[in-house]
């Protein structure tokens, strides 16, 4: 049984069984002589059979692949033999089924013309007789080929006639063609341009005044084939000329869309706009545009006969107004605003249509007297649009840098600031003669040239001597900080007959203050001068007097060390100086025990 078994197992398989058999019993025989412990024998057995059972299995799949790569190749190349053969039979039977045909009938020629030189010795008739004969056998005997070969040419010529139509078809120019009362008019491309000229003909009947009762114009379309179509105007004019005898070619002028004139002599209608705005056109001006305050356009086409005025009344109409001017009298208990608001304007406006009035002042709005509300407006005005360029500073920013070398109150500029430039392009728009712009609007700006930043370095040193220590941790410094001579200190306890100190600086020296805060006052008194009150808001307040202008106003705040006057003689003062006072919760505190060593 056990050879059976044998026979049966392939011998790639069995030889490398037995290779690994030995391989595994070498191993053993190593593991033995090297005395391995029991856990690294049975770990090595482990691997052993790992590794072994890995490689028996992935060579078994690999030669299982490869067979059935074989075995489906094998197939699929039979598969494609067929199929080649089969199409390549096709290929043969239909080129013989459409040559056969021909290569017959120039058999059956060269066999006929052979046999009538033949039977030429029996007569020329009796030969012409048999090549007939020879022939009608050839036709009986061979006809089927020609149903073989038409079996091909048929669905061949079939194919070429529909590719034939349908390119024929495709360039056909698909349009709509327009009727009126059953009878075409036009084509027109699309059916927007078909509702165009319908709009146009329904401007034209309306401007002729007639209803939709006396005259029922109703136009229709469908798909057709055509090659000339019409514009919306056209098709107008070709519905008109279908429906009514009472039209005929003038000029209408159309006004922000509308028409509101037609008349026979459109050449002379058009010299006339022409010489409303030639006045102003300048040909060596190309910024410079010339039309109207409003969209007019001469129109050549049909009108009704009913509608045509001569050309002056039109011409008339161009020069008259569209709005008379507006007035009103003044009554009693009026006033500017009771007035413009009853005409919905603003006063600014009533006073620059009534610049001889002087809203301002008791008499300037006497009763009786009469106000110009708006002026008359003309029908059609010449509008101007000028395109200019000019150019405008762009201002430098100032950028302050803290600088701890400087004293504090110095100011030293680091680097001078440039304006940039920038060019603009303006529209401005003037109506009739008006050398005004009504409208400006700036529609481009371009920086020409970058500016450049002024910076300057603000001092931050203050000396020991000019820095005093409150008992909360802030500080106070001597709003003189360049300056420390002192004319007089603080005489009596409470400041009774001096309350501060008074420093003496040269005219227009800067005073700083002596702490952040909020300025209390900024103003003039008759002993302090010109001075400021700043509360720094623990209780401490200073004072500074006899500047000779300020710099801060009250209400705004302010930083340590930062300018607020300079130093003047006004007030009750005898020279230049600053008049510096320390109150605490509203008393007068000593100077001088804040800064001794000055």
């Amino acid at each position: 049984m056990a050879q059976c078994v044998e026979n049966k197992t392939p011998n790639g398989q069995k030889n490398g069984r037995e290779r690994w058999l030995r391989l595994r019993a070498e191993a053993v025989r190593l593991a033995k002589r090297l005395r391995f412990g029991r856990g690294a024998a049975v770990l090595g057995q482990f691997l052993y059979d790992v590794g072994f059972w890995g490689e028996y299995t992935a060579r078994r799949l690999a030669r299982g692949g490869w067979k059935a790569c074989c075995l489906l190749g094998r197939r699929c190349a039979r598969v494609w033999g067929r199929a080649a053969g089969l199409v390549k039979g096709a290929l043969n039977t239909g080129a013989q089924d459409l040559t056969a045909p021909f290569a017959r009938m120039a058999n059956g020629a060269r066999n006929i013309r052979a046999h009538v030189q033949e039977e030429k010795q029996a007569g020329t008739a009796h030969a012409a007789k048999e090549g007939l004969r020879y022939f009608a056998l050839g036709v009986h005997k061979y006809f089927p080929l020609l149903g073989r070969a038409a079996a091909y040419v048929l669905p061949l010529a079939a194919l070429a006639v529909f590719g034939y139509t349908v390119h024929t078809v495709l360039e056909y120019n698909y349009v709509l063609a327009v009727e009126v009362n059953g009878s075409v008019v036009g084509y027109v491309q699309t059916e927007q341009v078909f509702d165009s000229a319908k709009e146009e003909v329904a401007r034209r009947i309306n401007y002729a005044g007639a209803g939709e009762e006396s005259w029922t114009v109703e136009p229709s379309y469908q798909i057709a084939v055509g090659e000339q179509v019409l514009d919306e105007n056209q098709m107008a004019d070709a519905i008109l000329q279908s429906s009514s005898n009472e039209i005929q070619n003038a000029t209408g002028l159309y006004v922000n869309g509308e028409l509101v004139a037609v008349t026979t002599e459109g050449d002379r209608l058009r010299q006339e706009l022409s010489s409303m705005t030639a006045p102003y056109e300048d040909p060596d001006n190309p910024n410079l545009t010339v039309s109207f305050n409003k969209e007019v356009r001469c129109e050549d086409s049909i009108y009704f006969t009913s509608t045509i005025v001569p050309v002056e009344e039109v011409i008339q109409r161009l020069h008259g107004e569209e709005q008379g001017a507006v007035y009103y009298t003044i009554q009693t208990g009026d006033t500017p605003w009771i007035v413009a608001g009853s005409f919905g304007i603003r006063v600014d406006e009533l006073q620059a249509q009534n610049p001889d009035y002087d809203f301002n002042s008791n008499s300037g709005f006497p009763v009786g007297g009469q106000l110009t509300i708006s002026q008359a407006m003309p029908y059609l005005q010449v509008k101007r649009t000028l395109i200019s360029t000019y150019q405008e500073a762009i201002p430098y920013d100032t950028e302050e840098q803290q600088d701890s070398t400087l004293p504090m109150g110095t100011v030293q500029v680091v680097q001078e600031g440039a304006e940039g430039v920038a060019e603009i392009t303006q529209q401005q728009v003037f109506y009739g003669d008006s050398s005004t712009p009504s409208e400006t609007t700036v529609i481009d700006r371009v920086v020409v040239q970058e500016p450049v930043t002024r910076i300057v370095a603000m001092g931050q040193y203050v000396p020991a001597e000019n820095i005093a220590y409150l008992s909360d941790g802030s500080t106070l410094i001597w709003p003189v900080p360049a300056y420390r001579g002192i004319s007089r200190w603080m005489i009596g306890s409470s400041g009774q007959i001096h309350g501060g100190v008074d420093i003496r600086a040269a005219a227009g020296t800067d005073i700083l203050a002596a702490a952040g805060g909020l300025v209390r006052i900024a103003g003039y008194h008759p002993s302090y001068g010109n001075y400021v009150v700043i509360s720094h808001g623990n209780g401490y307040e200073t004072l500074y007097a006899h500047a000779t202008r300020l710099a801060v106003r009250a209400g705004q705040t302010v930083t340590q060390g930062q300018v607020i006057a300079y130093v003047g003689n006004t007030g009750n003062s005898f020279g230049y100086h600053c008049h510096f006072e320390i109150r605490l919760n509203g008393a007068r505190q000593q100077p001088r025990d804040f800064f001794p060593n000055k």
